[in-house]
């Protein structure tokens, strides 16, 4: 009896010491020259963040997808677009055509944190696997924004 109050006791203090120092890994996203902390969200390792927007001089959707990596940086997976413009990098990955879209997959670059100004008028998105998270006006317009994976 007294070695099954032992045993218990020391689990329960192994639970409440370890689930005390667990820090969580979150998506967030901060004003990029401020570093103020805009939104934050829950996030696990393979969860893929689409970041969408309009063309501000194509005028064409463009979606971009990232997954997390256990190191917490992003991998961009996958880009589609309707038209090639400048900028567009059309050598990496493999390319396929679909439902008028042009789809790279298998990019395979890492990435750190991203980066972009924001505007409400691009009809900037971010889903995280496949469900809205922020839309267009949740971030401030004309503001440069940065999103990293972090523990917190």
């Amino acid at each position: 009896m007294l070695a099954t109050f032992i045993i218990a006791g020391t689990l329960t203090v192994s639970f409440f010491h370890s689930s005390g120092d667990k820090e969580d890994v979150m998506l967030v996203f901060q004003h990029a020259r401020t570093g103020n902390v805009i939104s934050q969200y829950p996030v696990t390792v393979e969860s893929e963040i689409t970041l969408s927007w309009i063309h501000s001089v194509e005028k064409t959707p463009w979606h971009e997808t990232y997954q997390v990596q256990d190191d917490h940086r992003l991998l961009l997976k996958r880009t589609s677009f309707q038209s090639y413009g400048a900028g567009v990098d059309h050598q990496k990955g493999e390319i396929k055509i679909e439902n008028g879209f042009i789809i790279y997959e298998n990019i395979n670059e890492y990435f750190d944190e991203l980066s972009w100004i924001h505007s409400h008028r691009t009809k900037h998105e971010i889903t995280m696997d496949d469900e809205t998270i922020l839309s267009v006006t949740d971030l401030p317009h004309h503001e440069p924004i940065k999103l990293s994976v972090e523990k917190r």
